[in-house]
């Protein structure tokens, strides 16, 4: 057998192939000089997917590897493949499994979930926190502040797939926090399909969301735009609690009764057990996926801010 240099695509390689050069976030990586076989990567709305495996089948253990190698230095959770039935086997010893029919995927990814005549498979990149470590971890989380917390993290999302953490945030009435995405992405919970109001933030603990990830680089994908120390559970916080952030003059969101689940990006980014956990028996009443809110007050806020909890009457809280 000959070996081949695995490498990243250039230019010519791309010629040589007749992959049309597109900008973009996916990449090709080629065996050889010139190529004798490729694989090609793409990334769509913060999945990977590996579009087909080309050329000398001798290399394509050594092509997946170099691109599963430059994802998870990316910081990629897992790699997908969609996958014929005559390509399974093949994928499957290259360490992917196939992702069971009942499990969610995101919506770009439904229509091949659904194809006979494909299959989605999933290979891990990173371990993921099982349902053990996350029942070890409730001491931790129940410690988390009932009264005053900590505001941690900002993150705006201006576009699918990017997040951008933020040194100061500003919240509007109308708008959510200013620069996300909230507005464009509307709701399937509104009639007409615009954005739901009581759901223009979504908040997360932020000692879940750190355990979690394993990864300060990786705790934005979540998709929360806030990230606090304080207990978000239902005893804590029932619907219409206001939090006051950054002083007696900052800004003030209100909890609402809208729920926060999860979706298959989640499984994604921290796991199939993650999810089922978070939104399982011990995850649902302390709000472990987060909760949504809008905001009453206008203002800056600031990773460091004071959170303040104010309860509504007559709501029996912590």
């Amino acid at each position: 057998m000959t070996l081949h240099d695995v490498r990243p695509a250039r230019s010519r390689d791309l010629a040589a192939l007749a992959i049309p050069h597109t900008e973009g976030p996916g990449f090709v990586m080629v065996a050889g000089d010139p190529p004798v076989a490729h694989v090609r990567v793409g990334l769509s709305k913060g999945h990977a997917v590996v579009e087909g495996l080309h050329g000398d089948p001798m290399m394509g253990t050594s092509l997946v590897e170099a691109a599963c190698g430059r994802l998870a230095a990316r910081g990629q959770g897992q790699v997908l493949a969609a996958a014929t039935t005559t390509e399974v086997g093949t994928f499957s010893r290259l360490g992917f499994d196939e992702i069971p029919a009942d499990e969610p995927v995101p919506g770009h990814l439904a229509e091949v979930h659904e194809d006979a005549d494909l299959v989605l498979m999933r290979r891990v990149l990173r371990r993921h926190r099982t349902a053990e470590e996350l029942a070890g971890f409730l001491p931790t989380l129940d410690a988390s502040p009932r009264d005053v917390g900590v505001l941690r993290a900002v993150i705006s999302r201006p576009a699918t797939g990017e997040r951008e953490v933020l040194e100061v945030g500003h919240l509007d009435v109308v708008d959510g926090l200013v620069g996300d995405t909230w507005k464009a992405r509307g709701s399937r919970r509104t009639p007409d399909g615009s954005a739901h109001p009581d759901m223009q933030l979504n908040l997360m603990n932020h000692r879940l969301v750190e355990f979690l990830a394993q990864d300060p680089e990786r705790e934005a994908l979540a998709g929360d735009q806030m990230f606090m120390d304080l207990d978000l559970s239902h005893a804590n916080l029932p619907a219409w609690s206001e939090l006051h952030i950054g002083g007696p003059e900052g800004a003030v969101i209100v909890v609402t009764d809208q729920p926060h689940n999860g979706c298959g990006k989640f499984i994604a980014r921290y796991g199939k057990a993650a999810m089922a956990f978070v939104n399982g028996p011990e995850g649902k009443p302390r709000r472990m996926r987060g909760l949504c809110a809008r905001v009453v007050r206008p203002g800056p806020v600031r990773p460091g801010d004071e959170v303040v909890v104010v309860r509504p009457s007559g709501s029996g809280g912590a």
